[in-house]
């Protein structure tokens, strides 16, 4: 089973984005409780674990760059965003991540870009193995890493209340995309295509049996009529053999 270990954040929200401004949080087994007045970071805390997670910022994020540590308050052009994590993935390895963001301010708004992923894995002599982002599809590792679809860590694992407050087709959603239900409707009706392909398959083949068959048959009583006449013509060729012996030479 995967477990949490430790998760730095510098730069998002309202943690400043200096190095003496990095919290880290360690996460107890079997429960963590976070406890703090409104404002202190605990929705940011699970913000952060969902985006180590799957890569899903919160509503708004990519267009306002409200993510990350705003740059005015830093009073600076540029902030840099970063979180890493500690976790005990499904097969009982520790993996460490790192994302990183950058909020650049702009005349206008807050333009935010992605940098290069990394994630680090105990390879099978307990050696680190770096990957970064450039050659596997981070979300995707992490994914397998938990040992969970995104949908669970999404909308059960990492949630918020205020995101469960959802109703109607949002809510239906939901619950097709934890249940993977839409992934059964397809595959259900790629089975059911399948088996058409497949019966109509036995259909043909069906056919081409009793052909077969018929042709089988009529092999069958050419063989006999063949012997048959073989027969007959090597009774014929006793019997002109027997008269040639019984007939005398013309003097």
């Amino acid at each position: 089973m995967s477990r949490l270990h430790k998760m730095s954040i510098q730069g998002i929200r309202s943690f400043g984005n200096r190095d003496q401004d990095t919290q880290v949080i360690t996460f107890f087994s079997p429960l963590t409780v976070i406890v703090g007045p409104n404002g202190s970071g605990k929705t940011t805390i699970i913000e952060c674990l969902k985006y180590m997670a799957t890569g899903i910022m919160p509503p708004g994020a990519k267009t306002g760059g409200a993510f990350v540590h705003d740059p005015k308050v830093a009073h600076d052009t540029e902030v840099r965003g970063q979180i890493r994590l500690l976790f005990q993935d499904v097969t009982g390895h520790n993996v460490q991540v790192q994302r990183t963001l950058v909020a650049t301010q702009k005349k206008i708004n807050i333009s935010l870009r992605t940098l290069e992923g990394v994630i680090i894995r105990e390879g099978i002599n307990g050696e680190p193995i770096q990957i970064t982002s450039k050659c596997v599809e981070l979300d995707k590792e992490m994914v397998t890493a938990f040992g969970v679809s995104t949908a669970i860590l999404e909308n059960v694992i990492f949630c918020h209340q205020e995101e469960s407050n959802c109703e109607g087709k949002q809510l239906k959603t939901k619950f097709d995309d934890i249940f993977a239900a839409t992934k059964y409707m397809k595959a259900l009706e790629l089975i059911r295509k399948i088996r058409t392909e497949k019966l109509q398959t036995v259909k043909i083949s069906r056919a081409e049996i009793g052909h077969l068959k018929t042709y089988r048959d009529m092999l069958v009583q050419k063989k006999r009529q063949y012997a048959e006449i073989d027969e007959r013509r090597q009774t014929s060729k006793v019997n002109v053999e027997s008269i040639q012996l019984k007939l005398e030479p013309i003097d």
